[in-house]
């Protein structure tokens, strides 16, 4: 048996399976939306809930699950990695890579840090 053969048996084998269903788009943006879970110094854990790309404009980007409530947070302009916030909960969560980080909007006052994906 030639060393290709095994290769062109496996392409064969492909070519004969059911093909690929269409891709569709979801009317509920939230469907294909993400959770991310964060564990930050100190022991704390934070679980964020992104959209899925494309989701509609009027959709809270962020649900933000931490000390025992979730907060929805609206993305807000940012220098460099993405920054959401909630002015009702007075609280700010930035990312920036695979880390994040917790505020208090009203004072600056840094509630969460080097909050890592886990």
């Amino acid at each position: 048996m030639s060393p290709l053969r095994p290769f062109a048996l496996v392409l064969a084998a492909c070519a004969a399976a059911a093909p690929l269903p269409a891709l569709a788009l979801n009317a509920n943006p939230h469907a294909s939306a993400f959770v991310v879970l964060y564990q930050c110094d100190g022991g704390d854990w934070l679980a964020v809930g992104y959209p899925a790309p494309f989701a509609a404009a009027h959709e809270p980007p962020a649900r933000v699950s931490w000390n025992g409530s979730t907060v929805l947070m609206s993305q807000a302009a940012s220098g460099s990695g993405a920054r959401y916030v909630s002015r009702d909960a007075d609280l700010e969560w930035r990312i920036k890579g695979r880390e994040g980080a917790m505020s208090r909007l009203s004072d600056r006052a840094v509630l969460l840090t080097h909050c890592r994906e886990g």
